[in-house]
């Protein structure tokens, strides 16, 4: 034929094709119904000695593919025997057929596909591999079943060192944890001459221990104990590489981190976290918390000589554990292969050594019993140790044990390094010792891991191209869906954002204007006149009665004669004059009027007994609803916290020997002090409660009425929430405050203020010795003389009465421990007075100041996660740096300032700028607004998780979107051969997103 680009093609028929002048000679493609049945061997040694003797020139081959768009490969599906021949084929531009109708099923969709567009796209190793294995790490599974590679096979068989072989890696050989979890590999061929790896968790189950796990808890449905199924798969980076020495340390850490769920995984990044410089990783290994995860460690490899694959690497399956406890496991490991191997789209990689029987391996009864032969490639690993040849030839035949894909054979020795193993395979297969028996021949090109490689990138790649329609049909569909579940929803305020910061700047206003309030600051004042007036209340008075026996007084002489009083002791066992004895009574029996009988008096308005102490100056200061004052409780418990006996006692016991009896010891007055300012303690702990009580009033008040339209939403629970936390800090806070100042007047004295003290003192001393003079006069007998003092002359008449008939007592035995009661009461008041200004400063100073000097906006904005002030004060610093470092350079002192190998162009320091001012904004996540606007919790994380499901989706149509654009107008051509319009299969992305802004 003249025209080379005309085919005349018939199955079966050889056919011929001209390139350049170079006849090139491939097998063509067997009929579509043939291409999913089963294969029993592959190519004979009549191709293979063809293929290597026949072959046209490099250049000649690059022009056919250049003109004609295949590969100079064979395609996976052809299968020869030995007798026939190779077969000739012609290309011919194919005819472009558009339909204007819509495809009555689903096959007329996959056939629509195979449009000559779409077979560009899957020319396209890289990106057809790129696409699946970005999409396998959205997580979309749920929603479409995507097209993967699995490697499974049983403990021992080699898979270890395939995966190396497969990924350039040197992968964990050994068993231990590097077989308790899947990994899942990504292979991309980087244009940059640049080696990279990045290790992340995938997160698709969370640990939920109960107790220790027999084998009967591993059930159908509960397929993985103790591991529970998440609704979305959580992802967490873990480390980053750019040396290949150091993948199976991270490797073998990260899965020592999968396998404890409930701890950070920073802790196990090797040379960074705590965990992983502390503990050995053989140690680490022993002590995880599971024993077996179905969670996945997942490898994104770049590099310049990488294939363009993605698959996963799954545990061996095994029938006996190491220890009996971990029999469960088991059972568990094969559930995990069950699940991968019976995914309809998963391409199937068994590997089985051929130093081991195969009619043992347990992975091919689980292929077996998902019925997934077909999609199945055999993989015969350990070539270098092979036993029972003619076994293994009869498998390669086809004539057992067969599998859909057919067989392959790798050997990988453990002495050679990974630089140099391909080289050894190719030795040991081709040009290398006799062991390898020469009844392979036939099937060379069928060994090696380099061509095992390029066969699976080329399988993988057509089978996403077959099912890149339903998949991407179904993302669409699932988009729409929800959509129209967010739209159900309760609709959100148009600019969340706004309303959010809006209503946080009305609360701090009302707050602030809360806490200067009239009203409230009367409440307060109130309070802490009460406080002040309970302190003075709580002054201990005096017993002034001492147990010494009375005087005996001679009271027939004259008033007059003060002189001749004669006194003497009384024995002790005398008793007491009565009133009715005629040797003491001064008065008629009757009663005379304005005489004072023997009565209880009043402790009011009325002179008190002599066992009451009187009150001296500060009086309580005036307070209103004194009744209603929350201290009254504490009111008595200051009463008789002294007596002269009990003072004389403490005296004696400081007194030390010689010292003169009128020196009171330093000793005395601390104890005494001490047990009246005790009584403060709860007090103090009263006055702080109601403090905090309106402070926290004033608050909440503030939030009901700058949040009044928001109280059902997530940012009035979450505001008050925090509010709570805010109050009970600062409480805490000033609780300790008050402890200190409460602490350091238990101390003891310390005075600042002389004067004051003074004066407290002396009127003490006044009241003290007029009740003790009373009481003295009382016990002689002179009670009944005694008028009460209502006015100013009952008191002048009282007085000369005291000192006309005092000085027939003698002095006072007591009077040293009346001088010590009136230093005690007059410091107490002193101290009280002290302590009251203290605790009401540092209430204010503490409580109500910081939400004056922003604290409490800088607390809730952070709490709520929307405080920017902490990066903008960061990027602020570092921009004045550079603003200086940029002035300088700048200057004409640059030159001096900066050498010349130092120099950088003025657009980095302009960049630097720029990029700081922008950093703030950058880092902003919309979503917490969103949430923080919502109405219920339920429904705030039901949308969280549609719209991390809608941006995974989103992201997957866009990888899809591009693939199809580097396929030369593909889209186009598929929705013209399937005759749909691009609205029926493409969600407007603008109107998904519109709810949301």
């Amino acid at each position: 034929m003249d025209n080379p680009h005309l085919v005349k093609r018939e199955h079966g028929s050889p056919q011929a094709t001209k390139a350049s002048g170079t006849i090139l000679i491939v097998p063509s493609l067997p009929p579509p119904s043939m291409r999913s049945m089963p294969h029993a061997a592959p190519v004979g040694p009549a191709r293979s000695q063809f293929l290597r003797s026949e072959a046209p020139p490099a250049s000649s081959v690059a022009q056919s593919r250049t003109q004609f768009n295949r590969s100079e490969a064979p395609s996976y599906e052809t299968r020869l025997s030995e007798a026939e021949d190779p077969l000739m084929m012609e290309m011919r531009v194919r005819q472009s057929v558009r339909s204007n109708s819509v495809p009555s099923s689903h096959d007329d969709m996959q056939q629509s596909f195979t449009h000559r567009s779409f077979t560009d796209i899957g020319m396209k190793l890289k990106a057809c591999n790129d696409t699946v294995g970005e999409l396998q790490q959205l997580g979309i599974q749920h929603v479409a079943e995507l097209p993967e590679l699995v490697m499974v096979g049983d403990q021992s068989s080699g898979k270890s060192s395939l995966m190396s072989g497969l990924a350039e890696l040197n992968l964990p050989r050994s068993g231990g944890v590097c077989t308790r979890c899947p990994i899942h590999i990504r292979l991309s061929r980087n244009r940059e001459p640049v080696w990279q790896c990045t290790v992340s968790l995938q997160l698709d189950y969370d640990y939920c221990p109960t107790g220790p796990i027999k084998k009967s808890d591993v059930t159908k449905a509960n397929p993985f104990p103790p591991w529970v199924k998440k609704p979305h798969r959580e992802t967490r980076s873990f480390k980053t590489i750019f040396e290949k020495a150091e993948i199976e340390e991270v490797l073998r850490w990260a899965q020592v981190a999968i396998l404890n769920h409930s701890r950070n995984s920073e802790l196990f990044v090797p040379g960074e976290g705590a965990y992983a410089k502390e503990i050995p990783l053989e140690q680490a290994a022993t002590e995880t918390e599971a024993q077996f995860s179905p969670n996945i460690v997942a490898l994104e490899v770049k590099g310049p000589s990488l294939p363009d694959l993605s698959f996963y690497d799954l545990p061996g399956v095994f029938l006996a554990p190491s220890k009996e406890e971990d029999e469960y496991i088991v059972q568990v490991v094969k559930n995990l292969t069950s699940e991968y191997v019976r995914r309809e789209r998963a391409i199937i990689m068994w590997a089985l050594p051929m130093n081991h029987d195969p009619e043992n391996s347990i992975s091919l009864g689980l292929i077996r019993d998902a019925r997934a032969q077909n999609r199945t490639i055999g993989i015969m690993t350990k070539a270098d140790l092979i036993q029972d040849t003619a076994s293994w030839l009869a498998i390669l035949r086809g004539e057992k044990h067969t599998v859909g894909q057919g067989y392959f054979i790798t050997s990988r020795s453990p002495d050679e390094a990974l630089e140099s193993a391909a080289q050894w395979e190719e030795h040991f297969f081709h040009t290398g010792p006799s062991d390898w028996p020469n009844e392979f021949a036939r099937f060379q090109d069928r060994c090696g891991v380099e061509l095992l490689t390029k066969f699976i990138s080329r399988r993988l790649s057509d089978a996403f191209t077959d099912s890149l329609p339903s998949i991407k049909l179904k993302i669409n569909e699932r988009l729409r869906e929800v959509r129209q579940r967010l739209s159900e929803l309760p609709e959100l305020p148009h600019n969340v954002e706004h309303e959010v910061k809006s209503s946080l700047l009305r609360f701090y206003s009302e707050v602030k204007d809360g806490i200067k309030d009239s009203e409230f600051l009367s409440e307060w004042n109130t309070l802490n006149k009460q406080f002040q007036a309970c302190l003075i209340k709580m002054k201990p008075t005096c017993l002034v009665k001492d147990d010494d026996p009375p005087p005996v007084i001679d009271l027939n002489m004259s008033d007059d004669d003060t002189s001749s009083v004669t006194m003497a002791d009384t024995p002790s066992n005398r008793k007491r004059p009565r009133a009715s004895d005629s040797t003491i009574r001064a008065t008629p029996t009757k009663r005379t009027r304005g005489a004072v009988d023997m009565s209880p008096i009043k402790p009011e308005n009325d002179w008190p007994r002599a066992s009451q102490s009187m009150r001296a100056t500060p009086m309580p200061p005036a307070v209103p609803n004194e009744d209603q004052s929350p201290f009254r409780r504490f009111y008595n418990l200051g009463r008789q916290g002294l007596s002269i006996t009990s003072i004389r006692q403490e005296i004696q016991k400081c007194q030390t020997p010689g010292m003169p009896p009128d020196v009171i010891p330093q000793g005395v007055y601390d104890p005494l002090i001490q047990k009246a300012i005790r009584n403060w303690h709860d007090a103090l702990d009263a006055y702080k409660e109601h403090t905090i009580a309106l402070y926290k009033d004033v608050i909440y008040r503030a939030l009901d009425t700058s949040m009044q339209s928001f109280i059902r939403r997530n940012i009035y629970a979450t505001s008050r929430e925090y509010l709570a936390s805010f109050i009970m800090q600062a409480e805490q806070l000033q609780s300790a405050k008050l402890i200190d100042l409460y602490c350091a007047e238990m101390n003891g004295m310390f005075v600042t203020d002389d004067e004051s003290y003074t004066r407290y003192k002396e009127q003490e001393l006044l009241v003290l010795r007029r009740a003790r003079n009373m009481n003295r006069l009382r016990v002689a007998g002179f009670a009944w003389d005694m008028q009460n003092a209502n006015s100013e002359e009952d008191r002048a008449k009282q007085n000369d009465f005291m000192r006309k008939h005092l000085p027939r007592l003698g002095d006072d035995p007591y009077a040293a421990e009346i001088k010590v009661a009136a230093v005690v009461r007059g410091y107490y008041i002193a101290a009280a007075e002290h302590f009251m200004r203290s605790v009401a400063i540092s209430m204010k100073a503490n409580l109500f100041m910081p939400i004056a000097r922003r604290s409490l906006d800088l607390f809730l904005d952070e709490k709520l996660q929307i405080s920017e002030a902490a990066t903008w004060a960061v990027a602020g610093l570092v921009l004045h740096f550079t603003t200086c470092l940029a002035l300088l350079y700048f200057s004409p002192y640059s030159a001096l300032l900066f050498p010349h190998h130092l120099h950088r162009p003025r657009l980095v320091l302009l960049n630097t700028i720029h990029l700081l001012t922008r950093t703030p904004a950058q880092g902003r996540d919309d979503s917490i607004y969103a949430r923080l606007m919502e109405e219920d919790d339920t429904i705030a994380v039901q949308r969280g998780q549609l719209r991390r499901e809608m941006n995974k989706l989103t992201q997957a149509i866009d990888s899809i979107n591009q693939l199809e654009i580097s396929g030369g107008g593909a889209r186009r051509a598929f929705y013209g051969a399937a005759g749909l319009a691009s609205d029926m299969v493409d969600v407007d992305m603008d109107s998904v997103m519109g709810d949301e802004a």
